[in-house]
């Protein structure tokens, strides 16, 4: 008897390869603002398994980037806030909690009930020139340098997120962000964010004492930031994408691009195999590939002239949660840096939470150094002993594991951001894309549906009233859970068996 073997053939309108949070919010956005039909293939068993799963859980809104020399990253920071509220609070109403909220002198971002992102505030510590590692340092550029950064960061947060910018565009429909000469043009008239938290003191107090230095004064900024339920996020936008017509496939092999031998580079096709072995031939009028740091393999057959870059950052996960605290340390000195989210866990689907710490700093390691970043790990564990003490620490359940964050060096200078990327020739029919963060998903989609439309005309409609809820059984069954809470789940079963 002779076995016949065959390939599959489909084609779709727009198809994109790579399943984390940037494949996920670009297909889930086509889907609901086009009538283009979308199919997305993940190599992985679930979408989000890599890198997406992998985080602290760190919504940025500008905090972090504030005090930088050049405020790029920080105003990609807010545009991100300002389409997540134009594109995704109202749709994803009683999920997306951040929203528009009136005060005395307008309307500002805020962050209030249960959703994708934790009231709890993430506070900003910043040292001043009493704090160990200006006392250590001793030199006069250094001070300089700290006081410098401290008049960005409370200029930049004030304009953005305080009471000097009404966020409520003119024709009151649509929030209307700060722009760039909006935040380079502040002036210092007090910060309505600065704080004065007795918790936060008292960590800040400890880290003096170890250092052998009485304890000193530290600015306080309640930021915007906050902890975020990035699995939350990644089922609800595939559900999202579930309910408007996306094809999901997991599990699958890209074998081969196929692309003209002459002429622009234009994919014709990709072949994969899926889960099953079964060969396919999926053709499309657009491709978006968003497959991160598989992009190496790729870049030569779609001649992108970028250089693909990964970095290895620590992250440690303490059980149960040393502090229901969320702070981030700012400082000039990158081994002083330091973060500290509170995280909650439904572990086994159930109404019990578990509480769980994620630590981390600003130190990474090329991803091509074969070291294990042993360095990183005991810098990280031996300041969070500084904040909440030994014996406080080491009573918890610890691991660490190194986060791989990729980044694209354009021979462009102003694609080199780490907020996203999107490469695309308009004399071609693919777009090649990066999120440098997973916070920057709203800015992705929409730039991504923008960028799309030079190759493939599509008008814009409007699908938001179609209801997702009916899809989120299917997509829990597709999305990854975190490592942190893969680690916990497999901690508390084997606690449960002995």
């Amino acid at each position: 008897m002779v076995q016949l073997s065959a390939a599959a053939i489909n084609r779709v309108d727009v198809a994109i390869i790579g399943g984390g949070i940037a494949g996920v919010a670009i297909a889930e956005y086509v889907a609901r603002h086009t009538n283009l039909s979308v199919q997305l293939l993940e190599k992985n068993s679930h979408l989000g398994g890599d890198s997406s799963g992998k985080l602290e859980g760190w919504f940025h809104t500008g905090a972090l980037y504030s005090g930088q020399d050049d405020g790029q990253t920080f105003f990609n920071c807010v545009n991100g806030v300002e389409d997540l509220l134009n594109h995704y609070s109202n749709y994803f109403a009683g999920r997306c909690n951040l929203t528009l909220g009136k005060y005395d002198h307008g309307y500002r971002p805020t962050v209030s009930g249960a959703g994708w992102f934790d009231p709890n505030p993430v506070y900003l510590i910043h040292p001043q020139r009493h704090s160990p590692e200006m006392l250590q340092s001793g030199l006069k550029g250094d001070r300089v340098q700290l006081e410098m950064q401290l008049k960005r960061v409370l200029g930049r947060l004030e304009m953005a997120y305080g009471q000097q910018f009404n966020w409520r565009s003119p024709t009151g429909h649509a929030a209307a962000a700060p722009d760039y000469g909006h935040l380079e043009s502040y002036e210092q008239r007090g910060c309505s964010l600065l704080s004065q938290s007795e918790k936060i003191s008292h960590y800040c107090q400890q880290f003096d004492l170890s250092h052998g230095v009485e304890p000193s004064d530290y600015a306080l900024l309640k930021s915007l930031d906050c902890a975020m339920d990035t699995q939350g996020i990644l089922q609800d936008l595939t559900a999202s994408a579930l309910a408007h017509g996306t094809a999901i496939a997991t599990g699958i092999n890209l074998e081969q691009i196929n692309v003209d031998r002459y002429g622009p580079v234009r994919v014709q096709s990709i072949f994969y195999r899926d889960r099953q072995g079964q060969q396919h031939y999926l053709k499309a009028n657009a491709f978006i590939f968003a497959v991160g740091a598989g992009f190496d393999r790729i870049l030569p057959t779609l001649q992108v002239r970028a250089k693909l870059k990964r970095s290895r950052s620590t992250m440690v996960v303490a059980y149960p949660a040393v502090s229901p605290h969320n702070f981030v340390r700012m400082s000039t000195k990158n081994s002083y840096h330091f973060n500290h989210f509170f995280q909650r866990a439904n572990i086994f689907d159930s109404s019990q939470f578990f509480n769980y710490s994620m630590l981390a700093n600003s130190g990474y390691v090329s991803d091509e150094n074969d070291c294990l970043a042993s360095g990183e790990i005991e810098l990280l564990l031996d300041t969070a002993a500084r904040y909440f003490g030994e014996d406080n620490l080491y009573q918890r359940q610890l691991w660490s594991y190194d986060c791989v964050k990729t980044e694209f060096i354009s021979d462009d200078v102003q694609k080199r951001r780490y907020s996203y990327w999107i490469e695309v020739n308009p004399q071609s029919n693919y777009l090649c894309v990066l999120p440098g963060k997973f916070s920057f998903f709203p800015t992705v989609a929409v730039q991504t549906l923008k960028q799309l439309k030079t190759i493939l005309p599509a008008p814009e409609i409007d699908r938001n009233h179609q209801d997702y809820h009916a899809y989120c059984d299917q997509a829990q069954a597709l999305v990854a859970s975190p490592y942190p809470h893969q680690l916990l789940a497999a901690h508390l079963k084997n606690k449960a068996n002995s």
